[in-house]
C-alpha cells in the first residue's frame, strides 16, 4: 500500500467533542492536516464536513473543521479526517502542539536509542 500522507503522523493523547455530544472520543493519532477518531458512530458521508473541538491537554479546546476522508476499519472503527481549518484565530497554538508532537517524537527515539546503547554496553562489559 502506497503512504499517501504528506505530512508526519503522531500518537497523541487527546480528546474530540462534538458538537450535543458531551463524550470525549479518543484521537489516536495526528499530523499537520489530519487525525484519527476511535468512535463506533457511523456518520452520514453525503456530509463529510464535521466540526469537532480538540481538548488539548495543558491547553484547553481547539475548534476544528474538517473533511471526513474515511470511517475506519471494522477492527478500528472511527473517523478519518482531513483538517480544513483551524477556528478562532487558534492556527498558531495548533502549529506549536504539532512542533511539541514531534519533539516529544525525537525524545521518545533518542531514549530508546540511549537505553539500547546501555543495555548493549551491560552484555559486553
Amino acid at each position: 500500500m502506497i503512504e499517501r500522507r504528506k505530512f508526519p503522523r503522531f500518537l497523541a493523547r487527546v480528546k474530540a467533542y462534538f458538537p450535543g455530544d458531551s463524550t470525549g472520543y479518543t484521537v489516536t493519532n495526528i499530523s499537520w492536516k489530519g487525525l484519527f477518531i476511535k468512535t463506533p458512530h457511523k456518520f452520514n458521508l453525503e456530509k463529510r464536513l464535521i466540526y469537532f473541538e480538540l481538548e488539548i491537554p495543558e491547553i484547553g479546546r481547539i475548534p476544528i473543521y474538517g473533511y471526513i476522508v474515511h470511517q475506519g476499519t471494522d477492527k478500528e472503527p472511527g473517523l478519518g479526517i482531513e483538517i480544513l481549518e483551524v477556528d478562532k484565530n487558534l492556527g498558531p497554538v495548533w502549529g506549536l502542539y504539532i512542533k511539541a508532537l514531534n519533539l516529544l517524537k525525537e525524545a521518545r527515539e533518542e531514549y530508546e536509542r540511549r537505553l539500547k546503547e546501555q543495555t548493549k554496553q551491560s552484555e559486553e562489559g
